[in-house]
């Protein structure tokens, strides 16, 4: 009897490893079926730097190894509910179970993490200049490229906070990064000068003064810094002879972060990505008039939609929470065709949300379900003469739609496309410009080694 159980628990782990994990994965990438958002994402553990066939040998068993990992972290059966009640039962051991044992006699025990996080810095003045306020931050969790942190106001719980990265890469690894990228920019921009050229980095909270300011107090962030200084030092690298204008992300204040970038995500939310579309066209219609002004948009919030986001999803961390906003917005006539597979989209999935058809898993990648991803856009009552690509990421889902409203036409390939042949392209599609636009450390650093501009070919 025991033999027989034995072979069938083993029999049970060889068809979920073998045959469920694998099968589920292909059928979830054809949409066939839908799985939770688990969103392990996994990247590689090396990177081989230099030329040469052997490197390349060497990062692509690098990134198969990493594939292997999502199909095993993202498809195992309940892997989200048992990974929940695992981190929660962990919490209450720690949290509440232990500390009412041992608080018997009438006090809390303190842990040395409380000892530090109930230090908290002291943060920048606000915009207006008025009274100062303290925070405090705890680490969540790190990463390949990043320590991920909690920060809320003295003397409020972290539910009340937000949540950020801090980049682990030191400032000369940084600007190493920094030296390939524009180098990278700069050969795109100069390779075709017929077209207007631009550039607009998403950025994230690290690269503002304000963030230095906020943690330069903090005991637990002592070896952490802004990176609005490297910023500074992309933009001097950049050779405005081939590139019309650059801009970034207006997040300089802590009330604008916390309004345009989600609380738990590194994405913007939608009165971020409003920003940035008002802030490119801005950009771009002082060299093209004919692009006109940005539309007016209101915003309001779709009820039930909870997301735990990027910053968060690896660690199970759900103590804080993002709402749902959404923009609306007249928008001319047209039609747009999703990147993957070419399928036609009509527009968010602003009905599916508002009726209440969206995910309810602690996990739902929102962002990636909500946004379309948009390959080809058509304005067809526009008639600016006016053609647009954009080299782009994630970071485009929410606002290139909007964005192409000014054009008659726009293509975007996104860093997961591989090889572009970019005269070639601009040549078959009349393109009159170009827009760069990723986020800060994909743009600036390339930190997870996947920005893809190495792979625009020029020649």
């Amino acid at each position: 009897m025991r033999d027989k159980i034995y072979s069938i628990a083993l029999a049970a782990v060889f068809v979920i490893l073998m045959i469920w994990c694998p099968t589920a994965y292909f059928l979830d990438k054809a949409d066939i079926v839908k799985l939770p958002e688990n969103k392990n994402i996994k990247v590689p553990a090396k990177v081989y730097d230099g030329g040469g066939g052997f490197n390349a040998l060497l990062n692509s068993i690098e990134k198969g190894k990493a594939n292997l990992e999502n199909i095993y972290s993202n498809c195992l059966p309940m892997y989200e509910k048992i990974t929940v009640f695992m981190l929660d039962s962990q919490r209450y051991m720690n949290d509440s179970l232990l500390n009412t044992v041992y608080s018997v006699g009438g006090s809390r025990p303190r842990t040395f993490a409380d000892i530090l996080l109930n230090n908290p810095g002291l943060a920048k003045y606000n915009e207006l200049g008025e009274l100062k306020v303290k925070y405090k931050a705890k680490r969540i969790g790190t990463d390949g490229q990043n320590k991920v942190w909690a920060f809320t106001e003295e003397g409020k719980p972290f539910s009340e906070g937000w949540t950020d990265k801090t980049l682990l890469a030191d400032e000369a690894e940084l600007r190493r990064r920094i030296d390939t990228q524009t180098t990278i920019v700069n050969r795109i921009a100069n390779a075709n000068k017929d077209v207007n050229f631009y550039v607009f980095c998403g950025a994230r909270f690290q690269e503002t003064k304000v963030f230095g300011e906020i943690i330069k107090n903090i005991p637990i962030m002592r070896n952490e810094f802004s990176t609005y200084d490297l910023m500074m030092e992309f933009f001097s690298k950049l050779d405005m002879t081939a590139i019309k204008a650059y801009d970034y992300f207006d997040i300089d204040t802590l009330d604008k972060r916390l309004e345009r970038i989600l609380k738990t995500d590194h994405h913007e939310a939608a009165q971020g990505a409003y920003s940035i579309y008002c802030d490119v066209i801005n950009m771009m219609a002082k060299d093209s008039p004919v692009l006109g002004a940005p539309r007016e948009a209101t915003f309001d919030i779709i009820p039930g939609v909870e997301l735990h986001g990027s910053h968060v999803w690896n660690y199970g961390y759900t103590e804080i929470t993002d709402v749902w906003w959404y923009y609306k917005i007249d928008l001319p006539e047209h039609t747009m065709f999703e990147n993957i597979n070419g399928r036609q989209k009509t527009a968010r999935n602003l009905d599916k949300y508002l009726a209440g058809h969206f995910s309810k898993d602690t996990f739902a990648d929102h962002y990636y379900n909500f946004y379309p991803h948009i390959g080809n856009v058509t304005y067809t009552t526009n008639n600016t003469g006016r053609n647009l690509l954009i080299l782009g990421d994630s970071y485009t889902w929410s606002t290139s739609e909007l964005i192409s409203s000014h054009f008659d036409h726009t293509y975007v390939t996104l860093w997961t496309n591989g090889p572009f042949q970019y005269n070639a392209f601009i040549k078959e599609h009349n393109i009159t410009d170009v827009l760069i636009l990723q986020v800060g450390d994909r743009l600036l650093y390339n930190i997870q080694n996947d920005t893809q501009l190495d792979k625009v070919i020029t020649d």
